[in-house]
């Protein structure tokens, strides 16, 4: 998913949180992404429901896949 690349792309560690701002705010300035809210909105309930995110105390973190 792009989504989950560029937050990849965008946090120095998949421990780093993230605020939904914050990650919005990735995916709307990256070339690759639709630049509308909605669209931000949806792909990270997608990520979060499929497990590629989650969310801790209001931050969105990355799922560590390499562990």
């Amino acid at each position: 998913m792009k989504a989950y690349e560029i937050f990849k792309s965008g946090t120095e560690s998949p421990h780093d949180g993230l605020s939904r701002d914050r990650a919005q705010t990735l995916l709307r300035r990256h070339d690759d992404f639709p630049a509308d809210q909605a669209d931000t909105e949806y792909a990270i309930e997608r990520l979060l429901d499929y497990g590629w995110l989650y969310e801790v105390e209001g931050e969105l973190r990355i799922t560590d896949s390499e562990s």
